[in-house]
This record gives C-alpha cells, sequence and structure tokens, in this order.
C-alpha cells in the first residue's frame, strides 16, 4: 500500500513538474509521467501480488499482449502528433535499407551476447533466475504460439512506447539525448521488475542498445525487429538454460 501511495504521489509529481517547466501539453505530460514513473511502480508492485501464475500462462500472455498493444497504438497517436513519424523513427526510406538492416543485427549480435554473459555470470555466482521467469516460460503448443503472439507485440508496443515515444518527449521537455536514454532505459528495466534483480540488469543494458541505436540512427525498426526476435530466443531458444 505504501508503494502504491508513494507511486502515485511521485506520478503527481512527475506530471506537475512536466507540465510547469517543459512545453509538453496535459496528455504528454500524463502519459509520458505514466511510462517513467507510474507503470514502472506498479510493474513493481504486481510482482508482489502475482501468485499462481504457472496454472495461467496463456492468460498472462493475452492479457500482457492487450495491454502492451493498447500502450504501443496510444504512444503512436501521441508520438505522431508531438514529433511526427520522421521523430519517432517510424519513415522507411528505401536508401537506408540496408543501413538499418545492418544495425538491426548490430542489435541482435549485442543482445545475443549480453543474454548470453548474463548466464554466465548466473552460473558463476549462484544465481538463479526469478520464480516468475521460469512459470512463464512457454512450454505446450499453445502456449508457446500464444507467447510468439506476445512477443510480436512487446516488440512493437514496448518499442513505440520507450524508445519511439518516450525519447523523443524527454528531449522536447528539455533533456539531453544520454539523460533520455538513461531515463527510458531505466524505467524500461523496472517495469520488467517479474524478472528479478538480475533480469531488470539484464533488461537495462539491452533498452541501453536499442534506444543508442534508436539515436544513433533515427530509425525505430532496428530495435523493433530486433527486440522481437531476442524475445523469441528467450523463449525457445535460451528457455532450457534460464530454468537450469
Amino acid at each position: 500500500v505504501r508503494v502504491a501511495i508513494a507511486g502515485l504521489v511521485g506520478y503527481a509529481a512527475v506530471v506537475y513538474v512536466l507540465l510547469s517547466s517543459t512545453p509538453l501539453g496535459w496528455l504528454d505530460a500524463l502519459f509520458l509521467a505514466a511510462l517513467i514513473e507510474l507503470l514502472p511502480v506498479l510493474a513493481v508492485i504486481q510482482v508482489d501480488l502475482a501468485r499462481d501464475l504457472a496454472a495461467e500462462r496463456a492468460q498472462a500472455y493475452v492479457t500482457s499482449a492487450v495491454t502492451i498493444l493498447i500502450l504501443g497504438v496510444s504512444s503512436l497517436a501521441l508520438g505522431w502528433r508531438l514529433v511526427g513519424m520522421e521523430g519517432m523513427g517510424l519513415r522507411i526510406e528505401p536508401e537506408r535499407i540496408i543501413y538499418v538492416m545492418s544495425w538491426g543485427a548490430g542489435i541482435l549480435v549485442l543482445g545475443a551476447a549480453t543474454l548470453w554473459l548474463f548466464l554466465v555470470l548466473r552460473k558463476r555466482c549462484g544465481w538463479s533466475e526469478s520464480r516468475l521467469v521460469r512459470e512463464l516460460l512457454p512450454l505446450t503448443r499453445r502456449e508457446k504460439g500464444l507467447y510468439a503472439g506476445l512477443s510480436l507485440c512487446a516488440g512493437f508496443g514496448e518499442e513505440l512506447a520507450y524508445r519511439g515515444y518516450a525519447i523523443p518527449a524527454v528531449i522536447v521537455a528539455g533533456a539531453s539525448a544520454p539523460v533520455a536514454l538513461a531515463l527510458t532505459s531505466g524505467a524500461f528495466a523496472v517495469l520488467h521488475s517479474y524478472q528479478g534483480v538480475l533480469g531488470v540488469v539484464r533488461t537495462g543494458v539491452v533498452g541501453v542498445i536499442m534506444g543508442a541505436v534508436f539515436l544513433h540512427t533515427g530509425s525505430l525498426w532496428p530495435p523493433m525487429v530486433a527486440h522481437v526476435v531476442i524475445d523469441l530466443a528467450v523463449g525457445f531458444v535460451f528457455a532450457d538454460k534460464l530454468v537450469s
């Protein structure tokens, strides 16, 4: 309860600061504050409330996918109005396709290296994945199909929210690109609190990589595609190593 109250107070404070000291309007202030403060706090609270998820994996996948899609569509609508499609990195330029694809491949290499590094660290330090991570990995064919759908939704929805919208919005609010990268990557990491401390740090590192590529290339497509592939790899390639 205390964490929830603190989260709401913090959310109101962030909204006030954004409205009083930045050019952002009401909708952007409310939404950006939710992305960087309220949703991460709720994610922390949700970890304590979660029970018996092993028997409800399918429901968890569907609920999460719908929530992320709503988040992504909202980010697209607000971002389009705030900075336009080009500002969100959604413009497709045929002459830059190879360049953009190469950066997408680079994210995949760095993402895979990050996952492997944390697996090695976990083994050497005697750490283990959180109970929720182990229980949320798909087992049956139906669950694997739903998980694949969730991976698609997460790749597009979360990237639209935390890279395509949040980074430009924080910059419009007056912050530098490095500050925007750090702030959004931190919020994105805490949003994955169900993965435990190890998973939060791991997600933060991957988030920084994706955000940096977005800022460098001006394109959201490499992070989006890489996010989908990495999520699929976690569920289908690294799953056995995560639960071992």
